[in-house]
């Protein structure tokens, strides 16, 4: 930088406070006002003045933030479950439980029982037991406990995907091999 270019950002910068300076000091100076009672009010006139126009008046502009789709199962998706699996009271979280009765009510259809319906607690309560059948219809407060979920989930994979195959219909009819491709039998 060279002294000449430093003398014109100086003049540059410096040029409106000091005039706003030297025009409240006129101003100020003819309503009457004494001399250093108007320079002190002038000179934070012009340092207000500096201030306004090193403002940037454009708004930055607001970063993009990236969202991917969000796919069930996925790292974050069982990171924030996790997250939100227990409460600061030491409780089960309402969207863990939200997620749970979803999963069991999947998983119970399977197995010919409605959750939803308070006629087939009965049969909800064969199948996973009293305390996950608690768990799982417990809307008011307090929540089930964290040891309540698990048991719950623990009772819901005991409990499998699908219903144990039906007897043969037909007496008499042998099963099936288990192991159809053994041939030492």
């Amino acid at each position: 930088m060279t002294a000449g270019h430093v003398v014109r950002v100086l003049r540059a910068r410096l040029q409106r406070p000091v005039l706003v300076l030297a025009a409240v000091a006129v101003v100020l100076l003819a309503l009457g006002l004494d001399v250093r009672s108007a320079l002190v009010v002038a000179l934070g006139a012009a340092a207000l003045a500096a201030v306004v126009e090193r403002v940037d008046l454009d708004p930055e502009p607001a970063r993009e933030r990236h969202r991917s789709a969000a796919r069930d199962g996925t790292r974050g998706e069982v990171l924030e479950l996790a997250w939100t699996m227990v409460g600061r009271d030491g409780r089960a979280g309402e969207r863990v439980l939200r997620r749970l009765r979803a999963v069991a009510a999947g998983r119970l259809a399977r197995h010919g029982a409605d959750l939803a319906d308070p006629d087939a607690a009965a049969d909800v309560e064969r199948l996973l037991g009293a305390r996950a059948l608690a768990t799982l219809t417990r809307t008011s407060h307090p929540l089930p406990s964290a040891s309540d979920v698990a048991h719950t989930v623990s009772a819901l994979e005991h409990l499998g995907p699908d219903p144990a195959p039906a007897p043969h219909a037909v007496a008499g009819t042998p099963d099936p091999d288990p192991h159809p491709r053994r041939t030492d039998a």
